[in-house]
């Protein structure tokens, strides 16, 4: 059973929402969604085409327009546009939006740094060694 791809597909995917869902915990009650969070985790590396940003986040444009505004009128980011093509509009982090993910970055491996404490050796070392094997389903 191990090896059918289906099953297995099943119980990553009730794994990763129950993941996620403790992930999010960590931010509720705070001012911004854990939407807006992924938004400002995708504008760290830098500037990104809003089409880009929409694309990623598997949202139509318009939609990530609206979270786009929340995002700057709270001060997170700022649009700017492309040198190379002036009908192209950028997103960026301001200096606000990169604290605040910080900031939720630092809670959200705080809680799970104590989750992982409660394992055991054993246990640590399982989920290190599937990390790599995560890592590559999540470049597909």
């Amino acid at each position: 059973m191990r090896d059918d791809p289906a099953r297995l597909a099943e119980q990553v995917l009730t794994v990763l929402r129950h993941l996620v869902l403790l992930l999010r915990r960590t931010v509720a009650g705070q001012p911004l969604t854990s939407q807006q969070y992924g938004v400002l985790g995708s504008l760290e590396p830098g500037p990104r085409r809003m089409t880009e940003l929409a694309e990623e986040h598997a949202v139509q444009l318009p939609t990530m327009t609206v979270q786009i505004n929340r995002l700057e009128d709270a001060g997170l980011v700022t649009r700017g546009g492309d040198p190379a093509d002036a009908r192209v509009r950028t997103v960026g982090l301001t200096d606000e939006g990169r604290e605040r993910l910080r900031a939720v970055r630092a809670a959200r491996i705080a809680h799970l740094t104590e989750e992982l404490a409660a394992l055991t050796d054993d246990e640590r070392a399982t989920l290190a060694a599937a990390l790599p094997v995560l890592a590559k389903l999540g470049r597909s």
